[in-house]
């Protein structure tokens, strides 16, 4: 029996509805605005898995290209996945929240919807989970192009996210703007359940951007035991217009002052390591947030406010001469010399 919600659905009322006999091992959230192309791809990717006690809850986030109908109709095909809809476009945090309260799986495994699962993804982690006690568990990625060809790992097999143990300041110095490598905060990890609701966790619903680095943050600062694995058995899909590679300003400023809340936590008063660490990734947001008015300047052509940018901000000149300043010239002014 298929399972549709709406988002007043109280989850006894999901459940009543549902009359599954099982409880599934996972649950797999998938947050979905406009993805009506590649959201039957994804959900197969889940469902297809060699662990079958898997069941997918698709949170539509306002879509109006069709997403609804396809979920539905997904739904009606296989009982394990479930549909919470809703009128309103409130950003991939506010569905993701509202898939992982209506979750019932011992783990929570983000799924985007133009992204895919390699078909043992879910037994193996979740085995290695349990085996190891952890309460946060991430493998790495293959980067996929918008073809879904396959390019590269995100992360080394010898990496030391691999070896070791992930505190909150080391996460925090591998996600930092302006800086080369990889950043883990886009990683796709799975939850324990049990350690989310004690915990009381959600994702920041003022966030666009970088909701998922900080919901794993939150999940660090009180403690959670996380462990990584090599293998890579997550598709990450790039495409040049999607929303973790466009950094609005006012993205970026949400960012800053959720650092900023961060930095005046009990858990970074009393972490030194980890104070300096948000310090240091305030900075260089807060530095990104220069750059893009810079950048705007530049398209509108106002090249007096623009140089008055960098006169502020000298500690961005570095930065303009790396991305190549006459080549950021030519492409936003036309190719014409600049007074």
């Amino acid at each position: 029996m298929p399972i549709a919600v709406s988002e007043n659905t109280t989850e006894s009322d999901a459940l009543a509805a549902a009359r599954v006999p099982w409880v599934p091992r996972v649950s797999v959230i998938l947050p979905a605005y406009n993805a009506a192309a590649s959201l039957p791809a994804a959900v197969a990717s889940a469902l297809n898995q060699s662990l079958a006690a898997v069941e997918v809850i698709i949170a539509d986030d306002g879509s109006s290209d069709g997403t609804v109908e396809v979920a539905l109709d997904l739904a009606r095909r296989d009982p394990r996945v479930r549909v919470l809809q809703t009128a309103h476009n409130g950003g991939a945090a506010m569905a993701r929240n509202r898939a992982l309260a209506a979750a019932r799986g011992d783990w929570l495994a983000l799924l985007d919807a133009d992204d895919r699962f390699a078909p043992d993804r879910l037994e193996r982690l979740t085995m290695l989970g349990e085996a190891l006690d952890a309460d946060v568990i991430a493998d790495n990625l293959r980067l996929v192009s918008a073809e879904g060809v396959p390019h590269r790992l995100a992360l080394a097999p010898d990496d030391a996210l691999f070896t070791g143990p992930l505190t909150a300041a080391a996460f925090v110095r591998r996600n930092l703007f302006l800086t080369g490598g990889f950043k883990i905060g886009y990683l796709k990890p799975m939850f324990r359940r049990r350690f989310v609701v004690e915990h009381g966790l959600r994702q920041n619903e003022h966030l666009r951007i970088a909701e998922d680095f900080h919901f794993l943050l939150d999940c660090l600062m009180v403690g959670a035991r996380f462990v990584a694995d090599a293998e890579a058995a997550y598709d990450y899909r790039q495409t040049p217009g999607s929303l973790s590679r466009g950094l609005s300003l006012a993205d970026l400023r949400r960012l800053s002052a959720a650092n900023r809340a961060l930095l005046a936590s009990p858990e970074a008063r009393t972490d030194g390591n980890l104070r300096r660490a948000l310090a240091r990734r305030q900075w260089s947001v807060d530095l990104h947030v220069t750059l893009v008015q810079f950048v705007e300047a530049l398209k509108g052509r106002r090249i007096l406010k623009a140089g008055s940018i960098v006169v502020r901000r000298p500690d961005l000149t570095p930065f303009l001469a790396f991305y190549g300043l006459q080549g950021l010239f030519k492409r936003l002014l036309g190719g014409r010399p600049v007074a």
